[in-house]
């Protein structure tokens, strides 16, 4: 009986159907549906093709703009990574926090902990010593990028073809994206990146920190100096530590510079000696600052400020005055400038990098000035006719001078094989 009833049913819509009149199916339109993007490019494809037919056919086309009916149009969105959804972009810049590292850093936006040399060339005007960043300190993730117009959004008339994802052109890759495994910028397309981004950079003024660590060479003259008392064990100071070791803002039991006046608030620069030189005497090595806070008993008590080393038992104490220096002063680009080599490097190694220390045979006697800038270069031998080419190998900031001599800082690398061959010629004078 319910299957008769079904059949009933249906014949009966069948005829109700069959019997409306053709004007009225006419009228009678599907809803308007939203369609995904790929469904109304299809559309607007089988639209295109519509309206050619209606062309061969000698009807009216329909006019461009105007839509037809029952259909409207398609906007398509296209982000700046092109269409599709839009990846997320990694941040510009991190805000440092407590026991970070650049290590650390390096490893969660690089992928490797190895790469901590690129975020700290990005930073070199907000870190001193790569070894030692601070909480609240922002630091650039990747060098400010080029300003890019967001591209526009693309309106698609319904009778417009559009072309399939996968037949459009792709973009470029250009200077935005960097080189990959598959596209390798040219040498010189390289090199003029390097010499914009050079010519760009601000200058870099020397730090406290340079000033202070960076060492110089005695020049084969004595020094006046004290010492961080050993056996410290035995001495009675109140807090005064008993380690063998001092950390930083801890107290320290020292003996004076005999013949120095030194009082309380002075600076003293713990040092060792480290490299002979043939003619310019020791390398001296700092290891830390220390203030020195007045008599303990029959001892002194000094405070350790900063730490560039191993502070330790035993190490000499050198009285050495506050720094000073103009950081609105930029040095001047000149021709003709002082020209020396290098005396050694405090740490000498296969390969230099950037912040490497190193000692010039120039100073204060030959017009070598605090913030003054060199050029490191080596010359080979002469060719058949006698002719001498220079190859480019680094700039360097002096950040410490003497009579003689002068501290300098490697500040930008072309190529790693500084050594003692290489010479050096002033670029760059600060003004007097």
């Amino acid at each position: 009986m319910r299957m008769t009833t079904i059949c009933r049913s249906r014949t009966f819509l069948a005829a109700l159907l069959a019997a409306l009149p053709a004007t009225l199916a006419a009228q009678v339109s599907a809803p308007p549906i939203q369609r995904p993007l790929n469904s109304a490019r299809n559309a607007a494809a089988a639209s295109s093709a519509q309206t050619n037919a209606q062309q061969n056919e000698g009807q009216q086309p329909q006019q461009p703009g105007q839509p037809a009916s029952g259909s409207g149009r398609v906007t398509i969105t296209q982000g700046p990574t092109g269409g599709g959804i839009e990846g997320i972009q990694n941040p510009t810049s991190h805000t440092v926090q407590q026991g970070e590292t650049l290590w650390a850093l390096a490893q969660q936006y690089l992928g490797d902990p190895l790469l901590w040399p690129e975020i700290y060339r990005l930073n070199t005007d907000v870190v001193e010593d790569p070894h030692w960043i601070y909480p609240g300190e922002e630091l650039r993730l990747a060098p400010a990028p080029a300003s890019v117009a967001s591209e526009p959004a693309v309106i698609v008339d319904q009778n417009v073809a559009v072309t399939p994802a996968d037949s459009q052109p792709q973009r470029p890759s250009g200077s935005l994206l960097g080189p990959t495994i598959f596209h390798m910028q040219t040498a010189s397309a390289t090199r003029g990146a390097e010499l914009d981004l050079r010519t760009s950079r601000a200058y870099r003024a020397v730090r406290e920190g340079e000033y202070f660590s960076s060492g110089f060479l005695t020049e084969n003259q004595p020094l006046t100096s004290g010492r961080i008392l050993t056996n410290l064990e035995t001495a009675t100071l109140g807090n005064i530590r008993t380690r063998e070791t001092a950390s930083q803002f801890e107290d320290v039991a020292v003996e004076l510079p005999r013949g120095v006046d030194v009082q309380p608030g002075d600076l003293l620069l713990a040092f060792r000696r480290t490299l002979e030189t043939d003619n310019f005497g020791e390398v001296i090595r700092p290891t830390g600052l220390l203030r020195y806070r007045g008599p303990a008993g029959d001892r002194h008590r000094a405070t350790v400020m900063r730490q560039f080393g191993h502070v330790g038992d035993g190490q000499e104490l050198l009285r050495v005055a506050p720094f000073v220096f103009n950081n609105s002063a930029r040095p001047e680009a000149i021709t003709g400038g002082v020209e020396g080599r290098i005396v050694t490097m405090r740490d000498p190694r296969e390969v230099v990098v950037l912040q490497d220390v190193m000692f010039i045979d120039k100073g204060e006697a030959d017009g070598v000035r605090l913030g003054d800038v060199f050029q490191v270069y080596r010359q080979t031998d002469a060719d058949e006719q006698g002719v001498r080419v220079e190859q480019d190998q680094a700039r360097a900031l002096i950040v410490n001078t003497r009579q003689r001599t002068a501290t300098a800082v490697i500040i930008d690398v072309y190529r790693g094989d500084v050594s003692g061959e290489s010479r050096v010629r002033q670029i760059r004078r600060m003004p007097s």
